[in-house]
């Protein structure tokens, strides 16, 4: 017997439902064992296959979508229109209705990193040949030195996956105010984003609940609504890419302190957009 191994082969970037937090975004990075016999090429199996065939199937089942306890009290869900309520512990409802290639249900009371884990490695068992004995599947957080923050999102001009209004990621981000870091100033930011729906003013639809906030629009996979508490929710003026939310920051931080402020927003693990705002 052997053990392929293989690290960070995906980041996993969604969201999902807690009563609790509410909508919450997240990152995860996907480390992947496989134990086995020896195939005829003298492997487990192929790099080739592990990424191709167990990434993407890994990334088919969660990546860019909601992910929803199914097993929750505080859930319904309704399959005829594709529609998940979620009661609130703090009061209030979360209601999301979307196209059904945008969830994700698992069979569990709450998502986590274990109960997700617990999913993904029943999916990759079905990737994997005879000779694979044992799959081990290990979801880890980005270890960030700094401020971080959970948030969500939907794009209604992409044409990929990121269309799907509630997605969502771990973030970091790094703030320079007059040419030196602010880390005080990054954990206030990341304060006010944390667990929030970033909303684009131009999607908001009327609301069915008092003090909730709703949004919709139509895009290539289908039709999209979002509802959720008004205090889990920042509207912006423009979309909310990760190049304008850098710009947003920036602009906005710049204008309050009257100094120039430099930020450098993350999308996930690795990735993101910089900005630079001008006091003025």
């Amino acid at each position: 017997m052997a053990t392929l191994f293989v690290e960070e082969l995906a980041n996993l970037d969604f969201a999902y439902l807690d009563p609790q937090r509410g909508l919450v975004g997240e990152t995860y990075l996907l480390d992947l064992e496989l134990t086995g016999d020896l195939d005829a090429q003298g492997m487990v199996l192929d790099f080739g296959r592990v990424k191709r065939e167990i990434r993407d199937a890994a990334e088919r089942l969660v990546d860019h979508k909601l992910v929803v306890p199914a097993q929750s009290p505080a859930v319904d869900y309704d399959a005829s229109v594709n529609r998940v309520l979620l009661t609130l512990v703090a009061g209030g409802m979360i209601e999301v209705v979307c196209p059904s290639q945008a969830l994700c249900l698992i069979d569990a009371g709450q998502v986590g990193i274990d109960t997700v884990a617990a999913a993904v490695r029943e999916v990759v068992r079905g990737q994997v040949p005879g000779n694979v004995s044992d799959v081990d599947v290990v979801l880890r957080p980005e270890q960030i030195d700094g401020a971080w923050y959970h948030y969500c999102h939907g794009l209604r001009k992409h044409d990929g996956d990121c269309q799907r209004i509630a997605h969502g990621h771990r973030s970091r981000i790094r703030i320079e105010r007059a040419g030196r870091r602010d880390e005080g100033l990054e954990r206030a930011w990341a304060a006010r984003w944390n667990d929030h729906f970033l909303a684009t003013g131009s999607d908001e639809l009327p609301a069915q609940r008092v003090a909730h906030r709703r949004f919709g629009y139509d895009a290539p996979q289908g039709h999209f609504e979002l509802e959720l508490p008004a205090s889990l929710v920042d509207i912006l003026p423009t979309d909310t890419t990760v190049e304008q939310l850098a710009e947003f920051t920036a602009t906005t931080l710049a204008g309050q302190l009257g100094e120039p402020v430099a930020v450098r927003a993350y999308e996930g693990v690795r990735k993101g957009a910089r900005a630079s705002g001008v006091a003025g």
